[in-house]
């Protein structure tokens, strides 16, 4: 998906009883020597040529002068996004001290020494250690008995050495416990390799299996592991095979394929370990097979056979199968079935569907089962004893936030154990740093295992946090969540940065996010808006913001705008938005919408040339994505995206500020999306409003690797951010 996870004073109004004197003093702090604002001053921005491409459609042309620059191979191609860069530092030279300073506050933040809590797995314990300043973490075991030696698992520091991108994707332990496999992203284009390591030798015994999605899962033996391998052009996870582990990988076996090309698999473990399961999944549809865990060389059966617009996913614990579907049920509902036949027509309800509360996941135990429930612009976690149905609250910290019972990869959270009566989940809110608990559901009592280290240094009470509502056009009301230092508010609103993404049922979801308050400590207020495509309140919420009622996610982050000024949260000359992948599309579209409502935006790897990509299914992930923006060789959905899509609606007329991000390995949203956006805004556009945009050359999607990875970027933004506030009069 064109989806990632980004979060990527100023003046006297702010600081109260500051003296003018000190004032200055703050605000020229940071300005660096002459020569940089002269090498800025003088810089001139690139200019794309233009090389007209006429595409055919529906009858009628569309002409495209910047498609050229899709072409990574082609010279000319390297040097204009060498030029960009060039351009873009010179003009990041002149506030290069603030960069330094903001990045030396975030790595002094990110980079203490942590470890995770211990999680349960086959007799082992695992956990994750970072040690001071370190960018990977190594994971390491012991037995779950006292006086039990450590040993390694995975050294990724010493795994990553020599590589400039270092991604660990799921890694995975053997049910004997003798061997890991893990997968490795070493460009950032999602090409991962499959690796298998025998822990107590560190010994690699399959070194590299390639074209590997994230997905794979060991069979009872531990000699046997099925994973998925992706399709070389679009990436798609389609074919699950049998490895043995040692052979040569030419003589795998063809488990599964998945010839729909709007369908993608994975391939995992059941909890009780006895089944290995493949999820075949678009957006509205999905299907479901199983095989016994101890037959490796039997053959795949379906749960329920596919049916357009029903989903459904499954676990097993005990003698029984857990499905959570939408059947008959569109915010979902849960269903048990029996082992020997898990086909629909045995299902039985467990827990009902409630209307406008969205269950995410079902975590299923012996006698509970645990469940995410979306609802109100945060997650909740309700569990359900079996043995009389009865329904158990888990205490949440706050009232708006995220608990969950996800974990990154299953890794370092718990809830590996089916016989457990304890549940581990994690919280999260804007005021508060993540938190693991372990919740007893047979006792109710609530124990706090972890408090992430970012505790050490946040002041909650310096802090507010606030939900307010904005009006859509239709009448829709909007949820937008707050929060700003207590201190540094001021009549007539503060400058406000609103962040979006509103796709794929993804919600902007208010947790804490450490980098922020590097803004939010210099006056800001950081506002999240939770527009229609998310889950927030529901399927409807997600169903009225995709397809042809997309432009309902545009309009609601217009209204959250302009209600942030309207209520005197948002100075009006100093709003800016924030937007990563589909949140790029959001801020893109509305900076062609209502461009005179934001004095700057900040796009990261913006899926901008929605019409472009949509129409040609060779561009990765194009056909898993046309239930959720259309597909253009429909012609009403055609017009749709014509009417909406960035790169198509760029018109002569002043736009905002905008600091533009892209990764060259990057295989969600390629590269040439924001090259030919930038190009053709710079042609096109009236004002002369800074246009900064950045192309990281060894980096994908998510940025560089390592835990202090997005340090630079994030410090580069904010003090752009910061910048641009004080020269909008926002002060």
């Amino acid at each position: 998906m064109r989806h990632g996870t980004f979060s990527r004073s100023i003046a006297a109004l702010f600081f109260g009883a500051l003296s003018c004197a000190a004032l200055f003093v703050i605000l020229t702090s940071s300005v660096p020597a002459a020569a940089a604002d002269e090498a800025a001053a003088t810089a001139k921005p690139p200019v794309a040529k233009t090389v007209p491409t006429v595409l055919h459609e529906h009858g009628h042309d569309r002409v495209d002068p910047y498609q050229w620059l899709a072409n990574r191979n082609d010279p000319a191609v390297l040097a204009h996004l060498a030029a960009e860069n060039t351009y873009a530092e010179r003009r990041l030279a002149t506030i290069r001290p603030l960069i330094d300073e903001i990045a030396a506050e975030l790595r002094q933040r990110s980079g203490h020494s942590e470890a995770s809590v211990p999680f349960r797995d086959g007799g082992w314990l695992y956990e994750r250690r970072f040690a001071e300043g370190a960018q990977y973490p190594v994971i390491v075991r012991r037995r779950d008995a006292p006086g039990a030696v450590e040993e390694i698992v995975l050294d990724v520091p010493a795994l990553a050495a020599g590589h400039a991108l270092y991604r660990l994707g799921r890694w995975q332990p053997s049910p004997d416990g003798r061997r890991v496999a893990f997968m490795v992203d070493f460009t950032g284009d999602r090409q991962t390799r499959l690796f298998v390591r025998d822990i107590a030798t560190g010994a690699v015994t399959d070194q590299g299996i390639s074209d590997g999605a994230e997905s794979f899962a060991f069979a009872a033996d531990s000699t046997t592991l099925f994973y998925v391998r992706r399709e070389p052009e679009t990436l798609r996870g389609y074919q699950v095979w049998r490895h043995r582990l040692g052979a040569p990988t030419d003589t795998d076996v063809l488990a599964y394929e998945e010839s729909d090309p709007t369908f993608s698999v994975v391939v995992r473990r059941s909890k009780s370990r006895r089944f290995i399961l493949i999820e075949s999944d678009q957006e509205q549809t999905s299907e479901a097979r199983y095989l016994a865990a101890d037959q490796p060389d039997g053959t795949f059966r379906v749960v329920e056979p596919r049916r357009v617009g029903v989903r459904y996913d499954i676990d097993h614990v005990g003698d029984t199968f857990y499905i959570r579907t939408d059947l008959d049920a569109p915010d979902f509902r849960v269903m048990t079935a029996p082992e020997a036949t898990p086909d629909a027509a045995h299902w039985r309800e467990l827990i009902p569907q409630r209307p406008g509360r969205f269950i995410w996941r079902i975590e299923p135990f012996r006698d509970f089962v645990a469940y995410d429930e979306e609802r109100d612009s945060g997650i909740g976690i309700k569990v359900l004893r079996l043995s009389d149905k009865t329904e158990i609250a888990v205490p949440q910290p706050a009232a708006i936030g995220v608990a969950s019972t996800s974990f990154f990869y299953g890794a370092f959270g718990g809830n590996r154990e089916p016989d457990t009566s304890v549940l581990r989940f994690r919280f999260s809110a804007p005021l508060q740093p993540e938190r693991t608990y372990d919740f007893d559901m047979a006792t109710g009592t609530l124990t706090l295992r972890r408090e992430d280290p970012a505790a050490r240094w946040l002041k909650p009470d310096d802090y507010a946090v606030e939900r307010i509502e904005a009006v859509a056009p239709d009448g829709e009301r909007v949820p937008v969540t707050l929060t700003y230092k207590k201190s540094l508010r001021r009549p007539g609103g503060n400058p406000t940065l609103l962040v979006g993404y509103g796709a794929y049922g993804y919600s902007q979801r208010p947790t804490f996010t450490e980098s922020v308050f590097s803004l939010i400590d210099r006056g800001f207020v950081h506002a999240m808006a939770h527009v229609r495509g998310g889950h927030e309140k529901g399927e409807r919420w997600h169903r009225d913001g995709r397809g042809l009622m997309k432009r309902n996610s545009f309009t609601d982050f217009i209204a959250a705008g302009e209600a942030l000024v309207a209520q005197g949260f948002a100075d009006r000359r100093a709003l800016f938005s924030r937007g990563g992948s589909a949140g790029g599309l959001l801020v893109g579209a509305v900076a062609n919408m209502r461009p005179d409502l934001f004095a700057g935006i900040v796009a990261e790897v913006p899926f901008v040339d929605v019409l472009t990509t949509t129409s040609d299914a060779s561009i990765p992930l194009t056909t898993l994505e046309w239930v959720e923006w259309g597909n253009p060789a429909i012609p009403e959905h055609y017009d749709n995206i014509r009417a909406w899509s960035p790169y198509d609606n760029i018109e002569p007329k002043a736009y905002p500020a905008m600091f533009v991000t892209a990764g060259f390995h990057d295989s969600q949203v390629r590269y040439v999306e924001p090259a030919k956006w930038v190009a053709r805004l710079r042609a096109t556009r009236t004002d002369d409003r800074e246009l900064v945009f950045k192309t990281d050359m060894g980096a994908g999607h998510a940025g560089r690797s390592g835990r202090l990875g997005p340090v630079q970027e994030n410090a580069e933004i904010m003090a752009w951010l910061l910048t641009q506030a004080r020269g909008a009069g926002g002060q």
